[in-house]
């Protein structure tokens, strides 16, 4: 059998997105935007604020979450992977 292959990006997005982290969103442009992730799909993703904006992922140079403190937070990895 083959091994199933572990999407990081979509693994990534799912949980700012259950968990509603904030995060802010570098663009290729150089702009960023902040807000929460509510939607995704393999091309694109909603980020709200005071509005939700289409972002296509080919203009995402960087996606940060941040903790409540407002620091950037970091994912722990789950014992064995």
């Amino acid at each position: 059998m083959a091994k199933s292959q572990i999407n990081v990006q979509d693994q990534f997005l799912n949980k700012v997105r259950k968990e509603k982290i904030w995060v802010n969103v570098q663009l290729t442009t150089g702009k960023e935007l902040e807000g929460y992730i509510t939607s995704f799909d393999n091309f694109s993703l909603i980020l709200k604020s005071s509005t939700d904006q289409l972002i296509y992922k080919h203009a995402i140079s960087c996606i940060s979450p941040y903790d409540k403190t407002g620091k950037f937070q970091t994912f722990e990895e789950k014992p064995g992977t």
